[in-house]
């Protein structure tokens, strides 16, 4: 006979059997024991959190032949048959691979045929938010109103991509992520029943690793075993799945506390040389100075999920950090990680992440710089006053009008960088008198270029008053050459003339081009 993986032997059969998901296994059991049996069920929730054998579980219930009942006999016939898969009754629709609104024909045309064995059909749909909308809009009526002998139970690790008109004809049940001690009680079981003999070490460290997902664990144990054999310690778990000991990550910690940066580039040398995943290195890490903050902030180490060798450490580190620097640590870990996704050389960031915990300032309390401050202000009442001779401060160079016009050309350089047409009028500023701060000018222009820069004034004076760090106002006097609407002043080349014509023929005619033009500042070459 083929070897069964240990996550289907010891898949539940009862719904007493389903772990962590008690909410949802007494709400169905008392359902049925009353008789209270829904028309549509869904079942939201993570990956291998027990979805379809809760839908398993509720089908037997349903089709058995004493029921309804909450505690079927897995042994009876029909119960069988739905385990094996080979139940008429009972359909298991993936809904990746049959998504399109074909399936769901199918499924309204055959929905309408009695039961062959048991008391209902029962429709699951596994993944049913991969149907089209066409597929979910053609079984709005069916789910609506079905035969009173069909039953549908939908399962989803995507509850938000299924449609509200779907959602309000289902009961939904919310399945939570399995708690860690949960996990690892379960796999206790399963390690005793295969006779295989494991650390709590070891445990804990698969449970973490599953992240919740009992099959997920189961799948990881399968794997251990594998590799080694009827004694698994967490030397071994490490090897198999690629775990990091958590060693690494004190040894690091402790090299940034030191802020010693010859020692922090060593090591994280060794550690890309080692092979060892970047991104899980960093996510480590993470952890880490997440235990490490809930250390410090409880002055405990009960809340910590590790081991014991690890717990006493926590525990030792506990006067060493402050709760800011390891705020700091995190906020750094967290922009790294981001990083790296798109980076062409991870190995720099973590490096360079490593490198700024390492070199960071330690952050001080308001305490100690309450203190501090009241250190400083003892030891200044203990000093002997001494007599305080005014000096004098010899009075800042007063800005030139042959300053500015020494460094006109770069303004208008600066200028020309965000507005190229205001910096060719610039150029035709006549530099008359500073005084205060009053700069006075003169310009020859027309009436479009006195427009411009007037609409441009705030520009000019913020870009003088960056140049001379101190305040500026511009005290223009306009020469302007009145322009009538299409003819262009005299003193412009011919060519330009007859553009400059055409433009303002096009500004009369169009408000909104004449808008356009002016808001932009644009004129004829």
């Amino acid at each position: 006979m083929s070897y069964v993986v240990i996550a289907r032997r010891y898949r539940p059969q009862q719904f007493a059997d389903i772990a962590g998901q008690e909410h949802i296994t007494r709400t169905l059991s008392n359902s049925i024991a009353n008789g209270r049996i829904g028309q549509a069920y869904i079942f939201a929730g993570p990956r291998g959190v027990g979805k379809t054998t809760a839908a398993r579980i509720l089908a037997m219930a349903l089709n058995h032949e004493d029921g309804p009942t909450p505690t079927p006999d897995i042994n009876s016939p029909i119960c069988q048959a739905i385990i094996q898969g080979k139940s008429m009754d009972v359909m298991e629709i993936d809904g990746a691979s049959n998504r399109r609104i074909e399936e769901i024909r199918n499924l309204r045309e055959n929905i309408n045929y009695a039961p062959s064995e048991g008391r209902y059909r029962v429709y699951i749909i596994d993944e049913v938010h991969m149907l089209t909308n066409e597929a979910f809009n053609a079984l709005l009526k069916t789910l609506e109103e079905p035969p009173s002998h069909a039953v549908f139970i939908f399962a989803t690790t995507e509850i938000h991509r299924v449609p509200a008109t779907i959602l309000s004809r289902c009961q939904r049940f919310d399945f939570k992520r399995i708690p860690l001690n949960t996990i690892i009680n379960h796999l206790k079981t399963i390690c005793t029943s295969e006779k295989i003999e494991i650390d709590d070490d070891a445990l804990l460290q698969i449970a973490k690793k599953a992240d919740g997902s009992m099959r997920d664990s189961q799948s990881i144990l399968d794997q251990i075993i594998s590799f080694s054999g009827q004694k698994i310690t967490i030397k071994e778990v490490e090897e198999s799945i690629g775990v990091i000991n958590q060693e690494i990550f004190f040894d690091i910690s402790d090299k940034i506390k030191d802020q010693n940066l010859k020692e922090i580039l060593l090591v994280s040398r060794k550690l890309f040389t080692s092979g060892i995943d970047l991104t899980e290195l960093m996510l480590g890490l993470e952890e880490h100075f997440r235990n490490m903050l809930v250390a410090v902030s409880m002055e405990s180490v009960e809340l910590l999920d590790v081991a014991d060798t690890f717990s006493e450490k926590y525990k030792q580190q506990i006067n060493s950090y402050n709760e800011n620097d390891l705020v700091a640590y995190l906020n750094i870990i967290s922009q790294t990680l981001a990083d790296m996704k798109w980076a062409q050389q991870p190995y720099l960031k973590f490096e360079l992440a490593l490198v700024k915990m390492a070199k960071m300032s330690a952050s001080k309390s308001i305490e100690q710089i309450l203190e501090k401050v009241d250190m400083l202000k003892k030891k200044a009442l203990n000093k002997t006053e001494t007599p305080v001779v005014e000096t004098s401060v010899p009075a800042e160079p007063q800005l030139q009008l042959s300053t500015i016009k020494e460094k006109w050309p770069a303004i208008v350089q600066k200028v020309h960088l965000i507005k190229p047409i205001v910096a060719s009028i610039l150029e035709k500023f006549e530099l008359k008198k500073f005084e205060g701060s009053h700069l006075g000018i003169k310009l020859e222009c027309n009436e479009f270029q006195q427009d411009i820069v007037n609409k441009n004034n705030t520009l000019i004076v913020e870009t003088l008053e960056e140049e001379f760090q101190q305040q500026m106002k511009l005290d223009i006097g306009f020469a302007v050459e009145k322009t009538e609407p299409g003819k262009a002043p005299e003193n412009l080349s011919k060519q330009k003339k007859e553009k400059l014509e055409k433009l303002e023929m096009l500004k009369a005619k169009d408000p909104l081009f004449k808008q356009f033009v002016d808001e932009f500042g644009l004129e004829p070459e």
